[in-house]
């Protein structure tokens, strides 16, 4: 039994550092938001979320709500031409960030 939730709670406690890594990088484009260049920032810095995860040997695929919501925001700057969908795609995974963290 004590192996079992000592399993849970290290899922857990991956989950949440994952979900910590992804708003400390979404803040960063939130940090460039008035600037229109942080749209061709955000596939970079997608890029350096994921290095990230690697790097801490945490789980990044695409079955990841924390990873769905980036690939989400990168799918919309790359097929959306309209600047405020795509802006609204960046917020929308800040605030999911936020959420998640609180």
């Amino acid at each position: 039994m004590y192996i079992n939730r000592h399993k849970e709670f290290i899922r857990k406690q991956e989950y949440h550092e994952a979900w910590s890594i992804s708003l400390k990088y979404s803040k960063i484009l939130i940090e460039h938001e008035k600037n229109n260049a942080y749209f061709n920032l955000a596939e970079n810095i997608y890029h350096q979320y994921i290095s990230e995860l690697k790097l801490k040997k945490l789980k990044f695929t695409k079955e990841k709500n924390y990873v769905q919501v980036w690939n989400t925001m990168i799918n919309t700057i790359n097929h959306n031409e309209k600047i405020n969908v795509c802006r609204s795609a960046i917020k929308l995974l800040h605030q999911t960030n936020v959420q998640r963290c609180n």
